[in-house]
């Protein structure tokens, strides 16, 4: 799989290399926003040792809406596992929530 971990977090999940090299990637103050948002929101996903789960979100940053999608694991005896986040456009953020797959 490939995945490093680089940190564990007290309140239930793991980071991993991969996203956090995509907040670096991002300005500042939009992966601290979205870093922010994530940390706020209650994620339960079921176990599933064999698919990860993609799930949309949204935060307002300098005035704009930003879109992302971020990428996490469950398996079982673990923690959540955010493993990636990509920025998406508005209609593949639609898309996510006609599925159901967005952060509530």
């Amino acid at each position: 799989m490939g995945l490093k971990l680089k940190y564990i977090k007290d309140d239930g999940y793991d980071v991993y290399e991969e996203y956090l090299d995509a907040l670096d990637s991002l300005d500042f103050g939009l992966s601290l926003t979205i870093s922010e948002y994530i940390d706020s929101k209650v994620l339960y996903l079921p176990v599933n040792d064999y698919i990860s789960y993609v799930l949309g979100g949204v935060v307002k940053y300098e005035n704009k809406n930003v879109f992302f999608a971020l990428e996490i694991i469950r398996v079982q005896g673990s923690f959540l596992m955010l493993s990636d986040l990509k920025i998406i456009s508005s209609d593949e953020y639609l898309d996510l929530i006609n599925l159901n797959l967005y952060i509530k």
